[in-house]
C-alpha cells in the first residue's frame, strides 16, 4: 500500500481548523509559536499505513519548511518524501541527487527563475501584496491580503506565463509561480518508476494537488478543499467531513480497502 499525500490542510492543520471534538497535538513550532497540529488518530493511521506499506508526504513546502514538522516526535519516519512542489525528492531525509540532476536538465525547457523574478519586480508594490518568497531557487510565491488584492492587478504578468512555460496557482492567501515541469505528479511518476510502484493512492485538498490526484489509481480529496466540485464528483472521492475528521475518514478508508484487497 502506497499513499502519496499533501500535508497542509490534508494531514496537518492550523489552529483555524481546531475544534473541541478532535484530540490533537502540536506538530510544528515556528518562531516560538505553535502553528500546525495533527489529530492523534491521524498519527496512528499513518503508522498503520507505514506498517503495511509507505506513506509519502508530497508537499509544496520547501525542504526547510518540511523539516520543521516534527513527525519524528510521534514515532513517524518517512523513507521517502517529495517537497518543493515536486522540485525535490528526499530519501532518508537527504536530497535525491538523481532527481535533482533531472530537474537541472529540464531548466532549458522554461524561462530561468531569475528572469521571471526580474519581470515580476514591477508588481511588488501592487496593493495587497504583503510578502514575496523564493523557494529552493526553483519557484516563487507571493502572500496577499485578500481584502485588498485584486488578481487583475498582475494580469499582464500572468498572461505571459504560458509563453515562458510557467504556470500560477492561487491557494488561499498565496499565489505560486512555478515552471510547468516542476510538479508533484512528475516527481511521483519518477519515484514510482524507480521503486517499481504500480498502484498508489493520492490525498489532497487544493488545485495544486490536482495533477497528482489525476494520475493515481484512487484519489481522495478533503471536503473543505478548493478543488472544483465537478472534478470531485467525476474523478475523486471526497471526504464526508471537513478538517481533521475528514483526514481520519480518508486514511481509514484507505486502510480498510487495503485489508480487503491486500494492495
Amino acid at each position: 500500500m502506497i499513499v502519496f499525500s499533501d500535508l497542509d490542510r490534508s494531514i496537518i492543520y492550523s489552529n483555524k481548523f481546531l475544534n473541541a471534538d478532535s484530540k490533537y497535538a502540536n506538530i510544528e513550532i515556528y518562531r516560538e509559536k505553535e502553528i500546525s497540529y495533527i489529530s492523534l488518530d491521524t498519527i496512528n493511521l499513518i503508522k498503520q499505513i507505514q506498517y503495511y506499506g509507505m506513506f509519502i508526504p508530497t508537499t509544496t513546502r520547501t525542504v526547510e519548511q518540511f523539516k520543521r514538522i516534527e513527525f519524528n516526535k510521534y514515532g513517524i519516519y518517512f523513507p521517502w518524501s517529495i517537497t518543493s512542489n515536486g522540485g525535490v525528492i528526499l530519501k532518508d531525509n537527504e536530497i535525491l541527487k538523481s532527481w535533482s540532476e533531472k530537474i537541472d536538465k529540464l531548466k532549458s525547457d522554461y524561462e530561468p527563475i531569475e528572469s521571471m523574478i526580474h519581470k515580476f519586480k514591477d508588481y511588488l508594490n501592487v496593493d495587497g501584496i504583503t510578502n514575496f518568497k523564493v523557494a529552493e531557487d526553483t519557484f516563487f510565491y507571493i502572500v496577499v491580503d485578500l481584502s485588498r488584492f485584486n488578481l487583475d492587478s498582475i494580469k499582464e504578468y500572468t498572461n505571459i506565463l504560458e509563453s515562458k512555460n510557467w504556470k500560477f496557482y492561487v491557494s488561499g492567501r498565496k499565489i505560486y509561480f512555478i515552471p510547468k515541469e516542476i510538479s508533484k505528479e512528475n516527481a511521483i511518476k519518477y519515484l514510482t518508476k524507480e521503486l517499481g510502484i504500480e498502484y498508489f493512492y493520492a490525498v489532497g485538498d487544493s488545485i495544486m494537488d490536482y495533477g497528482m490526484l489525476n494520475i493515481s489509481n484512487k484519489s481522495y480529496v478533503l471536503k473543505h478543499g478548493d478543488i472544483n466540485k465537478n472534478e470531485i464528483e467525476n474523478s475523486f472521492i471526497s471526504s464526508s467531513f471537513n478538517g481533521m475528521s475528514g483526514t481520519e475518514e480518508i486514511l481509514s478508508n484507505i486502510l480498510d480497502e487495503n485489508c480487503l484487497l491486500n494492495i
